[in-house]
């Protein structure tokens, strides 16, 4: 069962006139669906995703005032993705207020990545309708500061193996690291691996995953943080 919206309003500043636009925004389509309703949040997470692309832009621009295009649009991609709003989803506590239909709710429909951040786009278009831009700035910036402080270290969890190997071959002026299947249980249909990154044919990472990619990569992405606190301890 959904909160109801007006403590949600409270807490990010919008004013009660504005109720229809953050009852829409938190409106599932199941819902809309269950209740034969006119409407339900897909318009504004289609504006919300437009909104935030600015002000991830800003935030980036501003808190890396030398870093060159191509790693500023690195880390926007890497603040954008589902995962990264549905953290901030969560730091609202939507997952209180979002308006779902009985069987997506019954599936824990709230909880999901997916959802998280729809809901998340489509609140912040509604804000933006309500105010303009100046009041989603207002809300989201401290939320990104929170959240993630260091966009830089995103950079990694994009594309670990790829991170890796320009990490070795800096400090460690190695080849590529090769990774190793340490052992696969269970079928082809339900397995997971386990494997193991090594350079100079040193192990330096492990990581498991149903699949050998997904290995590849959690193996990737803790040898980075193994190397990241030899070489650049804090």
């Amino acid at each position: 069962m959904h909160k109801d919206v007006s403590e949600l309003m409270e807490k990010i500043g919008v004013e009660q006139r504005h109720t229809h636009l953050i009852i829409e925004a938190l409106t599932h389509k199941s819902y809309s669906t269950e209740k034969n309703l006119p409407y339900d949040n897909q318009r504004f997470e289609f504006l919300g995703d437009a909104v935030m692309q600015i002000i991830l832009t800003e935030y980036l621009f501003t808190r890396y005032p030398s870093e060159q295009e191509g790693k500023l649009t690195k880390m926007r991609s890497a603040l954008a993705r589902q995962s990264a709003f549905a953290k901030l989803a969560m730091a609202l506590n939507l997952e209180e207020y979002v308006r779902m239909g009985k069987g997506e709710e019954a599936s824990g429909g709230g909880q999901r990545v997916s959802t998280l951040c729809d809901t998340f786009e489509a609140l912040i278009g509604a804000i933006y309708m309500a105010g303009g831009l100046s009041p989603v700035v207002g809300i989201v910036m401290p939320l990104l500061e929170k959240e993630f402080a260091n966009p830089a270290a995103l950079l990694d969890d994009l594309n670990p193996k790829g991170m890796l190997q320009e990490y070795t071959q800096k400090y460690c002026k190695s080849e590529r690291p090769e990774y190793i299947i340490v052992q696969k249980n269970g079928p082809d249909h339900n397995c997971e691996y386990e494997i193991e990154v090594a350079v100079k044919g040193k192990v330096i990472g492990t990581g498991f995953g149903k699949s050998r990619k997904s290995a590849e990569m959690a193996a990737a992405s803790n040898a980075l943080k193994a190397l990241k606190s030899v070489f650049e301890p804090s």
